[in-house]
């Protein structure tokens, strides 16, 4: 969700709450002095060798730095995996890299587990909460194209600096730390602070108001805390505060030195983080509003009215509602608990996405998850349920559990969801609709669908495609092919691709009206992973349902946009494979992939049996037919490495991929396929970041060939489209060279 507005609005709505770690003043001793003082400024002048270290970066060879390759990992996410002539060498011991390509920060959980309240306390669920938070790439502001951290605050990213050592020329160089950072201004958040002994105060934010402030830990060892003799677990930050307004200092400083719950304002957060050596965080206090002195009750009930006579009656209805109809909103199967005004007349209604399976043996695909969301309207502080949606779930298709707003030509709204099931014939069937609500009637209207002939039909009229011949040279070559149409809508890969690009069409103007039905604090869900329901205290889920009416009503809510569109391509967009024996020879291929196999020509079946040719020609045993490779597409999560690699104008596309095709080993047969396939799509992009990501495509799609080929080359492009240039590493690669039985494979996708 958006929350832009949320860290006053939650304010407005709930009065005394809050939910915070803290720290008693020998836990935050022994704490800071695991601390190194490595404060990482801009100017890089933080960390000094040590004296009697003689490594120096600055007296290593030039060439000698570029044979240095230094790989850095935290579990399976990798923090530094490059050669250090790629850096800049600041000091002897320091050296600046970018990180940009690199998933380091991460939102908060919010967890709070306290010691004899919370069962997760001693079941150390706050390691399960970390665990399952999505490390994500961090740049300015989120500014950069790569930067996925979204946040509302003025974030400001610090230079990430490796601290390496070393004792001579000739000795191995490795990572003593590495310093990540940022500082973030005019700030106000609900936290948990005390007055040392000395001119500084202690201070814990609420975990409850974390969100939008990067984190870099990736496990629960810096999470225990003591407030007031509380020990409680928190997915939180701990800063030092030396800098207060004067005036206001010598308020704090007649305060309790036992902690308090207050609003704070921060004149500037400045944090730093060594992997190696934790966190330092300094800040600056310009204003202070005491909420409450009874810290336990902050940290262990949950969310109490105990004051409502300021607060938005509508707000408050709604916020009792759900809370109280939580046994019927939040069951074991619940992955989301979402608002939208369906109906348009400003009063919510209640979405709640529960998980489901696709229980029908006539359905033959491979993963049968779907996400049923059951429609509630609020009456009198009950629900009224109206109907359900049969989206399908995340895991299957990735963007199946949305809704987009759609305007129609009459200037009228409706919304449009994808179902797996006809709710006509009641049969699991893809099926495409609109839908309005009528009082409490659900009303639809079928877009698209498909009947079991295969005809597709559109507002429920059968789709005519056309077919012709059209003749077209790339580079020297004639090419004959069939274009198939629809209207205004061309594709020459079949009536399949056709069809996609025309519900993308459809869809188009959805993009900015869509709203994903799932909730990152309520579920943990994944693509091809099975998804759970993420372990929550009452005080824990009462926030999240106050920031969900805060955002409702007071902030720019969105119900955390998706893009909206059918990636009917898929993840493994059209590769293809071909096969050299150096004979006539009958031939089985076998695809492993993890994910989902979503279509292939001709017939997958079980695998393909053909016979092979010298000159690439197959013949396909369960059908007799000629063909000129093996067609394939799924859907896969792999992680693409796009730290490397190539950045491309649009317009100078074909160039660069004829000369890489060319130099990678592809023929020209070969490689004017696959530019035939990718370039309308790349081609006017102002710029392309392009990858060729062998190794991360053969760990997610393996590829068995019966009998063994003596030589197999795999080429698999994964690209960005950026609106500006940026500086990247360049890629390094590879020649392949065909002996005897040759396979070939080429694919690609576009990486939003």
């Amino acid at each position: 969700m958006s929350r832009k507005m949320i860290v006053i609005g939650i304010l407005i709505l709930l009065t005394a709450c809050s939910n915070t770690e803290k720290v008693d003043e020998a836990a935050v001793k022994e704490n800071m002095s695991e601390v190194e003082e490595i404060t990482n400024n801009s100017d890089v002048d933080n960390v000094s060798p040590a004296e009697n270290n003689t490594f120096s970066l600055k007296e290593i060879d030039i060439n000698r730095l570029n044979e240095i390759k230094i790989t850095e990992k935290d579990g399976n996410r990798v923090l530094f995996d490059d050669y250090l002539s790629a850096t800049e060498i600041v000091s002897e011991t320091e050296a600046v890299f970018s990180d940009e390509y690199y998933d380091t920060v991460r939102n908060s959980s919010q967890a709070l587990y306290c010691d004899g309240f919370d069962e997760g306390f001693d079941n150390n669920l706050i390691d399960s909460n970390i665990s399952d938070m999505e490390f994500v790439h961090f740049d300015n502001s989120g500014t950069n194209s790569f930067s996925s951290f979204e946040s509302p605050y003025n974030l400001i990213k610090k230079n990430t600096v490796l601290v390496l050592e070393g004792t001579d020329e000739s000795s191995e160089v490795n990572v003593k730390d590495i310093v990540y950072g940022y500082c973030v201004d005019n700030i106000t958040l609900n936290c948990f602070i005390r007055r040392n002994t000395s001119d500084t105060f202690d201070v814990i934010i609420d975990p409850a108001y974390m969100y939008g402030l990067p984190i870099y830990h990736s496990n629960a060892t810096c999470c225990d805390y003591t407030i007031n003799g509380l020990n409680i677990k928190a997915d939180t930050l701990f800063l030092n505060v030396a800098d207060v307004d004067g005036a206001l200092k010598d308020t704090l400083m007649r305060s309790s030195s036992s902690y308090v719950y207050a609003q704070l304002t921060f004149g500037e957060i400045d944090c730093s983080y060594g992997v190696k050596s934790g966190y330092n965080i300094t800040a600056s206090i310009d204003d202070y509003k005491l909420i409450t002195t009874d810290t336990e009750r902050v940290l262990t009930k949950s969310f109490m009215f105990e004051n409502t006579e300021d607060k938005n009656p509508e707000m408050l209805g709604v916020y009792n509602t759900l809370m109280s109809k939580m046994d019927v909103l939040n069951t074991e199967s619940t992955l989301g608990i979402t608002l939208l005004d369906l109906d348009f007349d400003n009063t919510p209604e209640v979405l709640a996405t529960r998980y489901s399976d696709i229980s029908d043996p006539s359905y033959t695909v491979y993963d049968t998850e779907a996400a049923d969301v059951d429609i509630y309207r609020i009456e009198n502080e009950n629900l009224i349920y109206i109907g359900t949606l049969y989206n399908y779930h995340t895991v299957i298709y990735e963007l199946g559990n949305v809704l987009g707003l759609k305007t129609l030509e009459d200037g009228s709204k409706a919304w449009f969801n994808m179902s797996y099931k006809n709710r006509s014939t009641g049969e699991v069937s893809d099926t495409d609709y609109i839908f309005t609500l009528e009082g409490n009637e659900l009303k639809f209207q079928e877009v698209f669908s498909k009947d079991k002939e295969g005809i597709y039909y559109y507002f429920g009229e059968p789709m005519v495609f056309e077919e012709s011949p059209f003749t077209h040279e790339i580079y020297g070559l004639e090419t004959t092919s069939t274009m198939y149409s629809w209207e205004n809508y061309k594709s020459t890969f079949g009536t399949w691709e056709l069809i996609g690009k025309i519900k993308q069409g459809y869809c188009e103007d959805m993009k900015d009206s869509s709203f994903n039905l799932y909730s990152d604090w309520l579920s943990h869900t994944d693509p091809n992973n099975k998804s759970y329901k993420l372990q929550l205290t009452e005080r824990m889920i009462s926030y999240n349902v106050a920031y969900l009416v805060d955002s409702y009503y007071l902030g720019s809510y969105d119900a955390i946009k998706q893009y909206f569109e059918y990636r009917f391509l898929g993840d493994y967009a059209k590769p293809v494979i071909y096969l050299y024996p150096t004979k006539q020879e009958d031939v089985s291929v076998k695809i492993e992939l993890n994910g989902v196999l979503t279509c292939s020509y001709p017939e997958y079946n079980d695998g393909w049996n053909v016979t092979a040719y010298p000159d690439g020609t197959l013949i396909n045993k369960s059908d007799g037919r000629e063909y000129s490779y093996l067609y394939w597409e799924g859907k896969g999560a792999a992680d693409w490495d796009m730290s490397q690699g190539f950045v491309v104008k649009g317009s100078d596309t074909a160039r660069f991929l004829q000369d890489k095709l060319e130099y990678l080993g592809l023929t020209a047969r070969e490689l004017n396929e696959f530019i035939v396939y990718w370039l309308p799509l790349m081609k006017d992009n102002k710029y392309n970041l392009i990858t060729f990501q062998t190794a991360a495509y053969e760990n997610n799609a393996n590829l068995y060939i019966t009998p063994k080929p003596d030589s197999v080359l795999r080429v698999f492009m994964a690209y960005k489209a950026l609106d500006n240039y940026i500086e990247v590493p360049e890629q390094r690669l590879n020649t392949f060279k065909r002996n005897g039985f040759a396979a070939v494979e080429w694919g690609g996708t576009e990486v939003k």
